[in-house]
This record gives structure tokens, sequence and C-alpha cells, in this order.
């Protein structure tokens, strides 16, 4: 398509025809790529919407006259409704320990019969172990189960606040010795971590624990155990529990001299792991 008056105009064609004022004009050349692209039927324009295009013509009445409501409100009567339930189940109050599951507070009630007695729960005590939470972990992740049942049990003291003492046998092995002699007699699947010990009380691993906070007895074996103060991180090891030898540099090894020559040998200030426990916080 191209305008006859543009200077795309071929002055040798014959525009007699067109007349003489044809060429004032812009006069366009159809072509077939531009058929298509006309449009040659005037514009449409939509007819507006109104309120009764929408809805149907309906009775005067639904519009202008409001429907009646029912003057007198209906009457329920609530003791109807719970008769034959257990009142005991109704027994609401701001001091139950349902409004705060983190409430060490005395059982009160029917949870005086499951009161933990010395009869439930062996007395073994671990070294240091008094008016403390003493609990044996791991940190390997070479069995999933082990490591996350450590987890469980290490998130339901923090929920608690109380402060617990950790201690974990794949990074010590005097810890595992340690366990292994307080459960001595006992089978070997006792001696897998994770194991609890709170006030010099053998509580067992994570199934009996978890199942003594379900039956909310875990707050009173707490009642009365030091608390960890919200927020608060060892200065010395930042809760990691232990530090690099300060003998060895945690390399293991100490350089002496024996009858005139020099001798490596194993450093006897730290583990197996050249570590050794924190002054501050074990």
């Amino acid at each position: 398509m191209g305008c006859v008056s543009s200077n795309l105009l071929n002055q040798d064609d014959d525009f007699t025809q067109l007349g003489s004022s044809a060429l004032g004009h812009h006069i366009v050349s159809l072509t077939s790529t531009t058929y298509g692209l006309l449009t040659l039927d005037p514009p449409h324009t939509p007819s507006r919407f109104t309120l009764g295009s929408l809805f149907p013509s309906e009775p005067k009445s639904l519009w202008s006259e409001p429907r009646p409501f029912r003057s007198e409100p209906e009457v329920i009567n609530s003791w109807e409704l719970m008769s034959g339930l257990d009142t005991d189940s109704f027994r609401f109050s701001p001091l139950q320990e349902n409004s705060n599951p983190n409430r060490l507070t005395p059982p009160t009630g029917p949870r005086l019969l499951k009161k933990p007695g010395p009869d439930r729960f062996q007395k073994i005590c671990p070294p240091n172990g008094e008016n403390r939470v003493v609990l044996y972990t791991t940190t390997l992740r070479g069995v999933r189960r082990t490591f996350e049942a450590c987890n469980v049990v290490r998130a339901a003291f923090e929920a608690f606040g109380v402060l617990v003492c950790e201690r974990d046998v794949s990074m010590h092995s005097a810890f595992r010795e340690e366990l292994r002699v307080l459960l001595k007699g006992k089978q070997r699947e006792a001696t897998v971590p994770p194991r609890v010990f709170v006030n010099g009380l053998y509580i067992g691993g994570a199934e009996e624990m978890l199942k003594v906070a379900e039956e909310g007895l875990l707050g009173d074996l707490l009642q009365g155990l030091p608390r960890k103060k919200i927020g608060a991180v060892c200065d010395g090891c930042g809760d990691m529990r232990f530090l690099p030898c300060f003998n060895c540099n945690g390399s293991c090894k100490t350089v002496v001299k024996e009858e005139g020559r020099t001798v490596v040998v194993k450093c006897n200030h730290c583990n197996e792991n050249g570590l050794v426990l924190c002054p501050l916080c074990s």
C-alpha cells in the first residue's frame, strides 16, 4: 500500500482518468495484504447495562417492603444440651495447667494420685548429678533415629527452661564409660542415648521421658531445679561444652625431651578428640 502523492509515486503512470484534482489528495492504493486490516462496518456501540437488564423484573413488594423479622428471640436451654455429659471435663479455672504448659507448679486434684514417687524411678545418680538434670546424648548422625531422639529430649527440657548438664558420649569416651557403669547389668539397648537422669533419679530413654511429660509429671520432677536464663550462652564455649586443649591445641600430641632427645608423646590433658571440658559450664 502506498500514497500516490508521495515520493514513491511513479510519474510515468497514467492517472488522467482520476481527474486533475486526484493528485491533490492522498489516494491510497490497496493491496491484498491490507484487505484484512480494514474495518468497513460502522463501529458498534454496546448497549448500556441497567439494573433492569441485569435483574429480571420482580414484584415491587420485594424491593419496597422489608421482610418482617421475628420479634421474639429463640431460647436455648444449655442445661438440656449438656445433660448426660461428664461434669469433670468442664472444669475451667485460670490456674489449670492448660493455661501454661511450661508452668512448674505442684499438681492438684486427681494428679495427686499419679505424683511420681521413689518407687517409680530407680535411684541412680551420675557424678555431680545432684539437684540437676543430666542428659547423655550423641551428636553423631550415623543413626538417624538416635540423633533425632536426642534432639526431641533436649527440646523438651529447653521448653521447661531448666538448666541441663548435657554429656555427649560421641565427643568424650569417658562419658560413654560413665554411662555404661551407671547402667551396669541392664541390656545393651538401655545404654543407647539419650539417657535422662533428674535429681538423682533414672528416668530412662526418650520414650520413657516423653511418657512422663505426656502424663504431666515432668514439671513435678523438675520442681526446684536451677533454671536457665533466657538467651544466656556460656562465655567460654558458647554452649558447645568443649574447648580445644590448652596444652596441645587439639593435636593430642606434645613434644618432650627425654635423655637428651626430643620425643613426641600423647597429650594427657585432653581426650581422644583433643578437647577438654569447658571449665565454666561443665
